[in-house]
């Protein structure tokens, strides 16, 4: 129905999303993918346009009856978009049930990862299906009229910082990139905590540290404790810091806290991770923090490393809008940053920069002048550069790093890029 529909209203095909691989069977892939092409060339898709770009397949694929009789078969484009969701259906389910047939037959955690993401595939479309026009129209009509509480997306503790970009929003992958010793890790532990202040989730997945190392940095930030006191916790605590302590791993005990900290963990097991939190708590913020990009596992090979990130940096994009979760995904910088006089960092200078920057929605940078002008009345400042905002401004925010216990506090002020 979908070809005979083109046919009968050629426009029609500048509105399909389909692509070839969700047509079953190959004579109809072929023809698809003739449609596309004459698209491509300005031309109406009619048969003589299709016999011309298929030449030799032409009888391959039925003929110039079968052409003709395409059209003659679907008795309207109207409900194209209808035809579109019953191939996309068919098209799902044949993963479904290829994807169970490899899983019972091999009983691998990689065709069980391929199952449930064709599970998940097919549970996405529905979802998206359900929200009908009508309902997202109602549901921005009633915005104008209803004031919003809050934020958006999960508040990042900074007001200044929250004003450019509306806190972390459901579907985005957010980059978080610095050169070593600028306080990455110490910053998106205070984000992650923020979140959890919020009633909410954050899922940690700490591939450089060990939990133990990241719940000492985290104890350090509440408390205001010197974090090399956990050298020897039991001899440098003095009896004003105790209780403290005590505060604060209660809160973190009772908290939704979450750390993995297996350094060779795969995305498919961060994707079954995701899940499983998700569902416990499904009603609640959410944010998943991964420290860091370089050193995330994938299987299989790939000719350049650019190509691996970049694979990485889709598939966890995915799984952002999948889950409906902001990701903050923590990057190392090229050391290209140190040549240069101003280090200040900038796009280019994210390793394999190009997929990281299309994948990210939002790109944070930290820059502290102090590390490199110890003469500097900067002093403890540190700059938070917005470099790409998907939905919003550009800009800088400043704020302050205690680095002996690892705590960021906010400044007023801010500059706005448009």
């Amino acid at each position: 129905m979908i070809l005979g529909a083109v046919l009968l209203e050629p426009g029609v095909i500048g509105d399909i999303t389909l692509e070839e691989k969700h047509f079953s069977q190959w004579h109809n892939r072929r023809i698809f993918a003739a449609m596309r092409a004459v698209e491509e060339k300005g031309l109406d898709v009619n048969p003589v346009t299709l016999v011309d770009e298929l030449r030799e397949d032409v009888e391959q694929v039925g003929g110039v009856q079968f052409l003709l009789e395409l059209a003659a078969h679907c008795p309207t484009a109207a409900n194209v978009a209808h035809f579109e969701s019953l191939v996309l259906k068919q098209y799902e389910l044949s993963l479904i049930r290829d994807s169970a047939h490899e899983f019972l037959r091999d009983y691998t955690p990689e065709s069980a990862h391929d199952l449930y993401k064709a599970l998940g595939s097919m549970k996405t479309h529905m979802t998206h299906q359900e929200e009908s026009k009508k309902e997202l129209m109602v549901e921005l009509y009633e915005s104008l009229y209803h004031e919003r509480e809050g934020l958006p997306g999960v508040a990042t503790g900074f007001e200044s910082l929250d004003a450019l970009t509306g806190g972390w929003k459901e579907g985005e992958l957010i980059i978080l990139a610095a050169r070593p010793s600028m306080g990455k890790t110490a910053f998106a532990i205070q984000l992650a905590w923020e979140c959890i202040k919020q009633d909410g989730v954050a899922l940690t997945f700490s591939l450089e540290m060990s939990s133990r190392q990241v719940m000492q940095r985290l104890l350090s930030s509440l408390t205001g404790i010197n974090m090399m006191k956990w050298n020897n916790p039991y001899k440098y605590l003095t009896v004003d810091e105790m209780p403290k302590m005590h505060a604060a791993l209660n809160d973190v005990y009772k908290s939704d806290f979450e750390l993995s900290q297996n350094g060779m963990i795969t995305l498919q097991e961060m994707r079954q991770q995701i899940f499983t939190l998700k569902q416990e708590h499904p009603d609640k913020p959410f944010l998943v923090l991964i420290d860091y990009l370089q050193l995330i596992t994938v299987k299989g090979r790939f000719d350049r490393h650019d190509l691996a990130i970049g694979y990485i940096t889709k598939e966890l994009k995915g799984m952002a809008r999948e889950f409906g979760i902001p990701i903050i995904l923590l990057s190392q910088l090229s050391r290209g940053v140190e040549s240069r006089e101003d280090k200040r960092p900038r796009l280019t200078d994210l390793r394999d920069s190009g997929n990281i920057e299309q994948d990210a929605d939002v790109v944070l940078f930290l820059y502290r002048d102090d590390y490199y002008h110890t003469d500097t009345k900067s002093g403890r400042e540190v700059e938070i550069k917005i470099a790409k905002n998907r939905n919003g401004p550009v800009g800088t925010v400043k704020v302050e790093f205690m680095k002996e216990f690892g705590r960021f506090v906010g400044k007023k002020g801010r500059t706005m890029e448009h």
